[in-house]
């Protein structure tokens, strides 16, 4: 029996899965080859100073080409870094890293013809960072003045995926695949413009890799698409390395960088994601000579190694099971900040609008899902800003962001949707959001995004309820520092709950029930049953505190989504500092679970519906247990290291 709980997310074209190092020069190239470190290389951009090999014209990108076509290897190539003109020049001066060489369409088609479909595309590097970057410098800016051009948020995706777009056709025209990296919250915009490959960055000092992989596991479910990752392990601008006599690059040093085992968790975390395309940034990680005329692999270079060699016999496309979506608004933009060392303190949207109140839940929220998310602080020798910081636990499970442009038979694989910012709620997202619920879908939504234009919009039919006067609402709304569940909500450990000072505003129960109140009696919760689902709507503006800085969500809401998010049919229970994904791998379901803290973890798992369990990845002993219809497994998960276990559906 098939265990299938959750509907099936959508197919996608197949491609390969990739795996391999970053690297230029045909000697390098072949040594990577040679020590089995994957069937992939990422070529890097014309000039990019990393290893030990020039670029000259015994050292161009056809004699890298060639490298990898003689070792039937797969490869994608850097062309450029940010946005801007038809092609981006390098260069500090315009926002590269890098020279101002390019490869022009005859280049192009020359290397297509080499190595056909080896040749997987052409790789555009650290897009969205580049339009927060330039965003906040006003000297910056002034490099593409056209792309900021905008007031608005839909003024903001348009002008940043128009710019995709345009990447995207020009690299086509040459008939080579477009490959763009999104690195901080922008990835929906890359499967929403047909990109071939959309390509997060993982470490370095950027946002969270649970995180991000949200965003990816979304965007992919939403448009459909190819994704992979690729992991940095440049820290405060070191990258590590094992012999600095081989490897003399300022950036290479012994013991610096990123940690081996930070590498290994983002790999597997991404690989049981549904990530096809898995690399990382720099050569100099991977291996060093070991003085008998050969070379030997270094830390990083073992991670690789050991996971292509899981890898390529497990490598059946993935499909992630996730019980609950955070839907934002198609517009939304929000980025966090304290990214990079403290560069940029503040949030933004799309880089260059502040933002508002509704965007202050984005952070609030997903601190609930990924406890302390985005710690970015520069931590000295402790390094505390890994985690929390690079990696987050996720106490609730594996969660998806999707955008108010999904379609309601997309949007059917999660038993649970909360919505999360401002959001437009047109009449197009109001047919999408009754389907879902309709079908059997619970839906979570706050009076403040039933709005469009301003004016709040009345579906009686699908919250069971009128809402207020917006124009009336600082006369109308119920100031309270108290939240009283009724006799209808019996599901939670407490009736009452102590709050900071919160507005619920004013609402008029029609067919919905009151599950909880404010003091006075005004609901601040209510359930409206649409055919086969739930629709619970909240009254306090975005489930947050009032007034002054309005970080924090509301106590009574920090216990309400955990009780109502789903846990068949995989759940794992943990001491803590574990993240984890699980999907379906043919008739198995797979479950990567990480260890992000600096001590062993004891981890419960449940599956309902397996029988079998068995540990892939990992050392120690496997507890298996089969109870009734479900397998139940411990295991202790070693510091900083992965687990991953395999349960086989009962027959």
């Amino acid at each position: 029996m098939m265990i299938c709980v959750l509907i099936s997310s959508i197919v996608w074209a197949d491609v390969p899965l990739m795996v391999g190092g970053h690297a230029h020069g045909a000697k390098n190239i072949q040594i990577l080859k040679d020590l089995g470190l994957g069937n992939f290389i990422w070529i890097p951009k014309v000039n990019y100073s990393m290893g030990n090999t020039p670029w000259d014209k015994n050292n161009d990108i056809f004699a890298d080409v060639d490298a990898c076509v003689k070792n039937r290897l797969y490869f994608m190539i850097s062309q450029r870094r940010g946005l801007g003109p038809e092609l981006r020049p390098g260069g500090q001066e315009y926002g590269g890293d890098c020279s101002s060489d390019l490869h022009d369409e005859k280049t192009v088609r020359t290397i297509i013809s080499k190595a056909d479909h080896l040749f997987v595309g052409f790789h555009a590097e650290e897009l969205d960072a580049d339009l927060l970057q330039c965003a906040i410098r006003p000297s910056y800016m002034t490099r593409t003045p056209e792309l900021y051009d905008f007031t608005d948020r839909a003024g903001g995706r348009a002008k940043f995926e128009g710019e995709l777009i345009r990447q995207k056709n020009l690299y086509h025209s040459w008939g080579a695949k477009y490959i763009p990296n999104l690195c901080i919250t922008s990835h929906i915009s890359g499967f929403r413009i047909g990109a071939d490959i959309v390509i997060a960055e993982l470490l370095e000092h950027l946002p969270t890799t649970e995180l991000q992989l949200a965003y990816l596991r979304g965007g992919a479910q939403q448009f459909g698409g190819n994704w992979g990752v690729w992991v940095s392990p440049w820290y405060r601008g070191e990258v590590p390395c094992s012999d600095k006599t081989f490897w003399p690059a300022k950036q290479a040093v012994v013991g610096g960088g990123h940690l081996a085992s930070e590498f290994k968790r983002a790999l597997y975390l991404s690989f049981v994601s549904g990530a096809r395309l898995l690399t990382m940034q720099e050569t100099e990680p991977l291996f060093s000579p070991d003085g008998r005329g050969g070379y030997k692999l270094d830390p990083w270079g073992e991670v690789l190694k050991s996971f292509w060699d899981y890898a390529s016999k497990h490598d059946a496309r993935f499909d992630p099971i996730v019980p609950t979506a955070l839907m934002v608004d198609k517009d939304n933009g929000w980025s966090p900040g304290g990214l990079w060392g403290d560069w940029i303190d503040e949030d933004r949207v799309w880089g260059k609008l502040p933002i508002q109140w509704g965007d202050k839940m984005m952070p609030a929220f997903l601190n609930i899902f990924l406890p302390n998310f985005n710690i970015k602080r520069e931590a000295g020798p402790e390094r505390k800003d890994v985690y929390p910081g690079y990696f987050a636990a996720t106490p609730l499970g594996p969660f998806d962001i999707v955008a108010t442009d999904i379609s309601a038979a997309k949007l059917a694989k999660y038993p649970l949707v909360i919505l999360v910012g401002d959001i437009e709620m047109t009449p197009e997202l109001l047919v999408t959001l009754r389907n879902y619920v309709n079908r059997g879908g619970t839906l979570l939504i706050n009076v403040f995004q039933m709005r469009r234009n301003m004016a709040i919009v009345q579906d009686e039919e699908l919250l069971g309820a009128k809402l207020g006067n917006p124009s009336q609402y600082w006369n109308r709304a119920f100031n309270s520092m108290k939240i009283k569940c009724t006799s209808e909500l019996t599901s939670l450990s407490q009736t009452e709950f102590d709050e900071p000072s919160f507005m619920a505003f004013e609402v008029r129960p029609t067919t919905a029930k009151v599950l909880a109140t404010e003091s006075s009696g005004q609901p601040v919760l209510l359930r409206h049953n649409v055919g086969k689902g739930r629709v619970y709507l909240t009254t306090p503006e975005y489930m947050m505190e009032g007034f002054f800085g309005r970080k924090t969500v509301l106590n009574f809401f920090k216990t309400l989504i955990p009780a109502m998010v789903s846990k068949a049919p995989v759940w794992v229970d943990s001491e803590g500092d574990i993240s984890w994904i699980s999907a379906h791998q043919g008739s198995d379901i797979v479950v990567a679970l990480a260890n992000h803290a600096k001590s062993p973890r004891n981890v419960q798992l449940r599956v309902k519906g397996g029988d079998r369990a068995s540990l892939d990845v990992g050392t120690g002993q496997l507890d298996v247990k089969r109870e009734a219809d479900t397998c139940r497994c411990k295991l202790t998960i070693p510091p900083e290291d992965i687990a991953v276990v395999r349960v086989a559906a009962r027959s």
